[in-house]
């Protein structure tokens, strides 16, 4: 992502700190990186993954841990950027600090140790990966314990590789010359840029995104079908929504997400969504009736 600010952005430099950089830090070049991002494209990962995988559980067996040792697949300064194992001297003079840190428990501990170094203003993102999820409110709160005046964003790819072209930035945390910044950067380097409100990271960006993909399709549909073709008011229909929003969410905190069919059966919906099977929802409601009775 990095590469991609310089070459494609503009970004007249990225530089990357990490403790690795003193260690271990081993680069594969076994692959064909055309043929990799090929694959990933074109939606076929699995092509390439399963040799890449085995290749990096082969060089797991002699080189350490992080931080101690890394396995990677090109060296940052290969692509254009300054590496250094000195965090404070990394954000010193930089407009734009974007971090990518272990699990959330262990950021405040690592943010405090630069965060007076960052000049007033900069804008502090985030990328949210897999390794690393904190929601966006909390990395904006690390701040303001530590009284960091920042513009507190994020700058998520979305997916895992992060190869799809597409970043989310977190609005409600940055002034809006910050968010514009970041969108026009955003789009240079990765091809599109989404603004969602900050709690909605996590739910778009992360494995749950299935989940409320579903969920917000639904709503959608519902809410078209119930107030355009049944003329219900707004108010009637979201109160309806939460109902059923509120108590599904229930029942799996309840029960668990692995006994909540124990306590619901999926089928005893058949015979009832059914009856909301027209206008917007008859494009999705027949799918989910499918899958509720698939067991029946």
């Amino acid at each position: 992502m990095g590469a991609e600010l310089l070459e494609l952005a503009g970004v007249d430099e990225v530089v990357v700190s990490d403790p690795i950089f003193d260690g271990d830090f081993v680069v594969v070049d076994d692959f064909d990186y055309a043929e990799v991002i090929a694959a990933h494209k074109a939606g076929n990962p699995e092509e390439v993954m399963p040799a890449i995988r085995a290749k990096v559980n082969e060089l797991a067996e002699t080189v350490p841990k992080p931080a101690k040792g890394a396995i990677h697949f090109t060296h940052p300064e290969d692509l254009g950027m300054k590496c250094i194992n000195d965090d404070s001297e990394a954000v010193a003079d930089a407009d734009w600090v974007m971090t990518w840190l272990p699990e959330g428990g262990m950021q405040p501990d690592i943010i405090k140790n630069f965060a007076d170094d960052i000049k007033d203003g900069a804008i502090v993102t985030q990328i949210v990966t897999h390794a690393c999820t904190i929601p966006t409110p909390g990395l904006n709160k690390i701040f303001e314990d530590l009284g960091k005046n920042v513009n507190v964003a994020s700058y998520h790819p979305g997916a895992v590789p992060e190869m799809k072209g597409q970043v989310y930035i977190a609005e409600g945390f940055a002034d809006q010359a910050a968010i514009d910044t970041l969108v026009d950067l955003g789009q240079k380097a990765r091809g599109s840029a989404f603004t969602l409100p900050a709690n909605m990271v996590g739910p778009v960006c992360d494995m749950c995104s299935a989940v409320t993909a579903i969920t917000y399709a639904g709503l959608l549909a519902y809410r078209d079908t119930v107030t355009q073709i049944l003329g219900a008011p707004a108010g009637f229909a979201q109160m309806m929504a939460n109902e059923a929003l509120t108590n599904v969410t229930a029942l799996m905190q309840n029960e668990g997400i692995d006994k909540m069919d124990d306590a619901l059966n999926p089928a005893a919906l058949l015979g009832t969504a059914d009856s909301m099977n027209f206008g917007s929802l008859a494009e999705i409601v027949p799918t989910i009736l499918d899958y509720l009775g698939k067991d029946e």
